[in-house]
């Protein structure tokens, strides 16, 4: 798949992703101000939920996963073939729910519940969109398709980082 397709697919789910978060927030938000006024709900709901968002492992996952995957993918390019649906519906998803984080970060933030859940979705982003671009400028796809030795050192420290990422990121 040409990198400009994977490009405007990825920002495409982010965005949408994005915006059905950021509305979804402020639609719990309007019903959870209205099951407060007739006491059904605590003032300390939203910021509990919010809480729990950010310390999800979830987006540490899904990280990990994907670093892991990309590995398998580059030490094994006859495995890519089976793995391209899988993998694309990985990263369609994982940006996905990247983008979803990020709405739910800037609805949380807009409304007094702080930044953090936009900012660590912004860096896990950024971070993944990088790595994409370094390994594709770095390994061509003559490389991959031959077991040169780059394609193997970039697999390995990519399989190397991926549990460090759900551990500790």
């Amino acid at each position: 798949m040409e990198q400009t397709a994977i490009i405007k697919r990825s920002a495409s789910n982010f965005l949408i992703f994005a915006a059905c978060a950021f509305i979804l927030w402020i639609f719990a938000a309007a019903i959870d101000w209205v099951a407060q006024l007739v006491r059904l709900s605590s003032p300390e709901r939203l910021p509990a939920l919010a809480a729990s968002i950010v310390s999800s492992s979830t987006l540490q996952a899904i990280v990990a996963i994907w670093l892991l995957t990309a590995a398998v993918a580059i030490a094994f390019p006859k495995i890519l073939t089976p793995l391209s649906t899988t993998t694309t519906l990985m990263f369609d998803v994982g940006y996905g729910i990247l983008g979803a984080l990020t709405g739910f970060g800037i609805a949380i933030g807009l409304f007094g519940g702080g930044w953090s859940i936009l900012l660590r979705a912004v860096i896990y982003s950024a971070i993944i969109a990088i790595g994409f671009f370094a390994v594709r400028k770095w390994l061509s796809k003559e490389e991959l398709k031959t077991y040169g030795h780059n394609r193997w050192t970039v697999a390995g420290i990519i399989a190397l980082i991926s549990p460090f990422v759900l551990l500790w990121g």
